[in-house]
């Protein structure tokens, strides 16, 4: 919307019953309604979006990255309504939109392809009998779509056909098409692709290659151009194979050329993303090309303004996802309110593209991204730097998100290096989550103890004149307890000054003196060191945020309720979500580890295991329950004798 309005085209938003207030429905000249929150009744409601253009007398749709982008019939239906798709054709869109039949048709062109197998009968035991022939480990994908969605790691038979079902199941929900192949999972590769756009005329061009290999759950979260790992030969290479496969399709519009490489340095053709991508902003920052405004004027049947050779890469650029996840808690989707958004004050390059804003709502319908970061530099060290300034200095609050995640990601020394692949976060799990410094929790729970004390002060109506610390008998310091990640917190502090305070939690003490206080930063010197700290609250949740971590602090009722003693295992909702499938019965013995029951948000399944054995007692959900992150799903008893 915003190329457009340079551009001095007008634009129409469509939107569900949940983005009736979001962000993009606002940005728009116009929006029309297009149905309930669920995806299959409106965004994948082909009908609905081409009765909202001719409506509103729209004659052109850009699809953007996600639901019908790379839908052959959507691209069929504008054409037939007289509506341009701002996009390839809808051949190109069938022959490359199908993962199974881009594989043969670059083989067939002799560029290498990943060793794989598929089958037109998509029985569940015919596909087993395909996983079989491909061997141990595998991917099985999502024919039909992209995004990590409807793709699942096989690395053990028995694991085979559960697979095959939760594919399908997200692939169905995202795309509206559970087709499934079958390709050899390459360990240590690292993910390549080449942006790649074509006019009407015949002209075809590169515009380098992007690395995509940081991903968690086979999503990507971090890119960057150009890539780390190629040399200047293998980079003229993959360049050229990517050219070479969209001028066999006849492919025009912008799209992205994907492959895998080894660690030998071979490459291997994966797919085709008949689309824009998430991370296209890393391209457009390399070589100053706005891919979606050149987008629109390949669609008006302009010719590309440049050739191959004009096309430099110039500098470096990274970019990062900021998603509303729980890091700490397998990647699941968080959702709530975004109380609080604060995005990085502007410096020379630096680009912030977002889709929220403070006070949206994050719910389970749709993708978990919020915003993407993205720096550029002369080079990567310049470029990775200012991405870690940009992720520090964005403070979101309300809803938990992956900023410490990132910030780790790129600080750490395999990335900084260059030398990490498709398993990096995996293989580095543990650093890349670990909880926060006790300091930093200890730190945020006494810079909050010392807000809270302020903004009691400043809100006090009663007796003004008398002095805020006066007390008319002898009482021991003020305190506190928070709660963080399950651990409690017990805060006291003691108030020497207007503007000084001594902290204690247990052996560690530290002096506080204010240097600045508003109802949202509170700037301290703390042992002599300054720091400011980002404050939100909402009742008694809280977020403090430094440049270095975001601790979130819930205090403490002065007088808790006495724990009961509990009779039963509880199995509880780990996030919001929907419950696709119950797997157990009640009076069914269960072992720890065994699956309960399945919950999808924002397209992505979490499976529910038992955590100890036992005897199901009671089963709370059936499919189809909205759940929150709490709710007992599913009650079991100890094991009978």
């Amino acid at each position: 919307m915003r190329t457009c309005r340079a551009m001095g085209i007008s634009t129409v938003a469509v939107y569900s019953d949940f983005d009736s207030r979001s962000l993009h429905t606002r940005s728009a000249d116009e929006a029309v309604h297009i149905g309930a929150s669920a995806a299959k009744d409106s965004y994948l409601n082909i009908d609905k979006l081409i009765d909202a253009a001719r409506r509103t007398a729209a004659d052109a749709i850009h699809p953007g990255y996600g639901f019908l982008s790379e839908n052959a019939e959507f691209a069929e239906a504008c054409s037939s309504a007289g509506i341009t798709f701002i996009g390839p054709s809808p051949d190109c869109i069938r022959k490359m939109g199908s993962k199974m039949f881009a594989r043969e048709r670059m083989a067939l062109s002799e560029i290498p392809v990943v060793p794989g197998s598929h089958t037109d009968e998509q029985t569940t035991e015919n596909l087993i009998k395909c996983a079989e022939k491909v061997g141990e480990p595998m991917l099985v994908k999502a024919s039909a779509g992209g995004g990590g969605k409807g793709m699942r790691i096989i690395r053990t038979p028995s694991e085979i056909r559960d697979s095959i079902d939760a594919a399908r199941r997200e692939a169905e929900k995202a795309f509206g098409d559970g087709t499934l192949f079958f390709e050899r999972f390459v360990e240590r590769a690292r993910h390549i692709e080449v942006q790649i756009i074509g006019d009407n005329h015949g002209n075809l061009v590169h515009l380098f290659e992007r690395e995509c290999s940081v991903q968690r759950r086979h999503q990507k979260i971090i890119e960057e151009s150009p890539s780390p790992a190629l040399s200047a030969e293998t980079r003229r290479r993959i360049c050229d194979a990517a050219v070479k496969a969209g001028k066999e399709i006849g492919y025009t519009n912008a799209g992205t050329v994907e492959f895998v490489l080894d660690g030998d340095g071979n490459f291997y053709f994966i797919e085709v993303n008949t689309r824009l991508q998430v991370e296209h902003p890393v391209t457009e920052m390399v070589t100053g090309i706005d891919l979606v405004k050149l987008q629109i004027e390949v669609a008006e049947g302009k010719r590309l303004p440049f050739t191959q050779k004009d096309v430099k890469q110039k500098g470096h650029a990274i970019e990062a996802r900021l998603n509303a996840e729980d890091t700490r808690n397998g990647f699941v989707p968080a959702t709530g309110v975004l109380r609080d958004l604060e995005l990085p004050d502007d410096f020379e390059g630096l680009r912030i593209d977002s889709g929220v804003e403070s006070g949206s709502e994050v719910g389970i319908h749709y993708d978990p991204m919020l915003a993407k970061v993205i720096a550029h530099g002369a080079d990567r060290e310049t470029a990775r730097l200012k991405l870690i300034r940009g992720l520090s200095e964005l403070f979101a609050a309300g809803v938990t998100t992956n900023r410490e995640f990132l910030i780790r990601c790129v600080q750490s020394e395999d990335f900084a290096n260059g030398k990490y692949d498709t398993g990096f976060v995996e293989r580095n799990l543990e650093e890349l989550t670990a909880a926060i410094d006790p300091r930093e929790t200890s730190t945020a729970a006494g810079v909050l103890a010392i807000y809270l004390t302020k903004r009691k002060q400043e809100d006090s109506e009663i007796l003004p004149q008398v002095s805020a610390n006066y007390r008319n008998n002898p009482f021991r310091d003020p305190s506190t307890k928070f709660e963080s990640a399950g651990a409690t917190i017990d805060v006291s502090w003691r108030q020497i000054s207007s503007d000084t305070f001594v902290v204690t939690r247990g052996d560690w003490q530290s002096t506080v003196q204010l240097v600045s206080f508003d109802r949202r930063t509170l700037r301290a010197s703390i042992d002599g060191i300054q720091r400011a700290f980002r404050i939100s609250g909402s009742g008694d949740h809280f977020v403090v945020q430094s440049s270095s971590s975001s601790v979130e602090l819930s205090r403490l009722s002065r007088y808790p309720k006495a724990a009961g003693a509990s009779e039963h295992e509880s199995a509880y909702a780990p996030m919001p979500g929907q419950v696709l499938k119950v797997l157990v019965e009640v009076g069914q013995s269960v072992t720890a580890g065994d699956p309960l029951v399945i919950l999808e948000a924002m397209k992505m399944e979490q499976t529910l295991r038992a955590t100890s054995d036992g005897v199901v007692e009671t089963i709370r959900v059936q499919i189809g329950d909205l759940v929150v992150p709490g709710d007992i799903l599913v009650e079991i008893s100890a094991g009978r004798e």
